[in-house]
Formats: structure tokens, C-alpha cells, sequence
């Protein structure tokens, strides 16, 4: 066998290997997707169908109109959003501080934010109840806000910072000599450069807090504040799983962050690898 013949068989096996692992992840999207425009007649029959006889979109519209998934929408937009723009804008500056500046005190910050990647997310339930509850913060959007930004906003800093490492400083010194102000620099020079380290960590910081439940669950208890991933597991009844409507609510829950993939997916790749190698 050629090398030129081998190199073919290698692509060969590559393609098929990665074609299996892709119909694999996205089989239950795909089922979750058939499963929300089935009749409850056709969701559970003795051979399973692909594709619904007639498709209808009852089940969502039986969702938005008689349950409250609406504002268990609208709280996971809220939570999420602020959640983002709050870590984006924190962990901008801090990491350009602690890229930029050395004093007093900073190996302690970098030692301290890499120390709080390392507890799990369960230990901190306690603490952060109690602390809540002394400072009348539970059932609010704050409560949600203030727990999810204390994990996104470690992360985006020293993910920020490694990238900040790797931005020339010549380029805020030659904006500064065509006359930029210090945070003129920064908003006309390292940002735009470092668009696709701050897209990656805004992207985290969504999904994180789109997708969370202990936390939504343990901090909120009124009907009015439930977020999705809580709002969607009260649907479950104990006899009966309208399964139909669940999946049309997986299906809802998802999208957002697909079309988010798919719209910085040309951001992710560069802005992930960059902030993971650089030190």
C-alpha cells in the first residue's frame, strides 16, 4: 500500500469515526425535536416513529397558553443577560489589571481565583443560603445574579487575563501616543483585539446561568421566580408526563443557545485555545 493510498484509508476512518460520534450526540435533539410535534396518540407506539404522521405544533402552543412557561422564560432571560454583562464587564477590567499592573497583592488575587475553580458547585449551596437569607436576598432575580457570578466571573478573569498575556503592549502604547486617554485605549485597542476571548467568556456565562438548577431551585420558592431548568422539572407529575408538551419545552430551551453557538461559533475556537495555552 502507497503512503498516498494509506493517507486515503487514515481519512477515510477519520470521517467515519467522527460521522458516528455526530449521529450519536444529536440523536436525542433530533428525538426530542420528533417527540414535540407527535399527538399523544403517536409518542408512545409499539415501532417508534421518526417522523410524525402530522405534524402539529399543539404541544407548543398548548405550552405558552396554559402553563406558566412563559415567565419561567422570561426569569432565565433576565438571570442570564444580566448574569453575562455583569461577568463581560468585571472580568474585562480585572483581567486587564492583572495582565497589565504588577503590585501588591496580585499573586494572592491570581492564587485566590484559581483556588475558587476547585470547589464544587454543591459546597457552596450552604454558605450562600444562609448569607442570602441574612440579607433578604432570597426568591430575587439578585439572589440568581449575585450566585452565578460568583462562578463566571473567576473563570472569565483568568481566561480574560491569558489572552490580555498575549496582546503586544506596543499597540496601547502607540494608541496612547495618537492621543487615546488610558480607557480610550482600552475600549478602541484591546478589546476589539481580544473579541473573541470576551465572546467565549460571554457565551460560558450565558449557558451557565441558562442551564443552572441547584442554585434556581434552593434560591427561589414562589411560582414567579422559577427559571427554566426548575420551571420545566415541576412539570413532571407524579402520575402522569405529558411528554409531548415536555419535550416542546426542551426543544424552546435549547435554541437560544444554538443560535448562540452558531453565531460565535467563529470566536469560540480562537478565543478558547487562546485563553487555554497561554499562561
Amino acid at each position: 500500500m502507497t503512503s498516498k493510498s494509506k493517507l486515503i484509508w487514515q481519512r477515510v476512518f477519520l470521517y467515519t469515526v467522527l460521522t458516528a460520534v455526530t449521529v450519536v450526540l444529536i440523536f436525542p435533539f433530533l428525538w426530542m425535536i420528533s417527540t414535540s410535534l407527535k399527538h399523544s396518540n403517536e409518542i408512545f407506539t409499539p415501532t417508534p416513529q421518526w417522523i410524525p404522521s402530522s405534524a402539529t405544533f399543539a404541544n407548543y402552543v398548548e405550552l405558552w397558553t396554559t402553563t406558566p412557561f412563559p415567565t419561567y422564560f422570561r426569569n432565565s432571560v433576565i438571570v442570564a443577560v444580566a448574569t453575562t454583562l455583569i461577568t463581560l464587564f468585571i472580568s474585562t477590567f480585572f483581567a486587564y489589571g492583572l495582565s497589565r499592573f504588577r503590585f501588591k497583592g496580585r499573586r494572592i488575587m491570581l492564587n485566590m481565583l484559581l483556588v475558587s475553580q476547585m470547589f464544587p458547585l454543591v459546597l457552596l449551596i450552604i454558605p450562600i443560603y444562609v448569607i442570602f437569607i441574612r440579607l433578604d436576598l432570597m426568591d430575587s432575580f439578585g439572589s440568581l445574579i449575585i450566585a452565578y457570578c460568583t462562578f463566571a466571573i473567576p473563570f472569565g478573569t483568568l481566561m480574560l487575563k491569558s489572552y490580555f498575556d498575549g496582546l503586544p503592549p506596543e499597540t496601547e502604547e502607540a494608541a496612547l501616543m495618537d492621543g487615546c486617554s488610558p480607557v480610550g485605549a482600552i475600549f478602541r485597542v484591546v478589546i476589539p483585539l481580544a473579541a473573541p476571548a470576551i465572546a467565549a467568556v460571554g457565551l460560558f456565562s450565558f449557558i451557565l446561568s441558562w442551564q443552572e438548577f441547584i442554585f434556581a431551585l434552593t434560591l427561589t420558592n414562589s411560582e414567579g421566580m422559577r427559571t427554566l431548568p426548575v420551571g420545566i422539572s415541576l412539570m413532571v407529575g407524579n402520575r402522569e408526563v405529558l411528554w409531548g408538551m415536555l419535550m416542546a419545552a426542551s426543544t424552546l430551551v435549547t435554541l437560544p443557545v444554538v443560535f448562540l453557538f452558531i453565531y460565535f461559533q467563529k470566536y469560540l475556537v480562537s478565543g478558547m485555545t487562546m485563553g487555554a495555552v497561554k499562561g
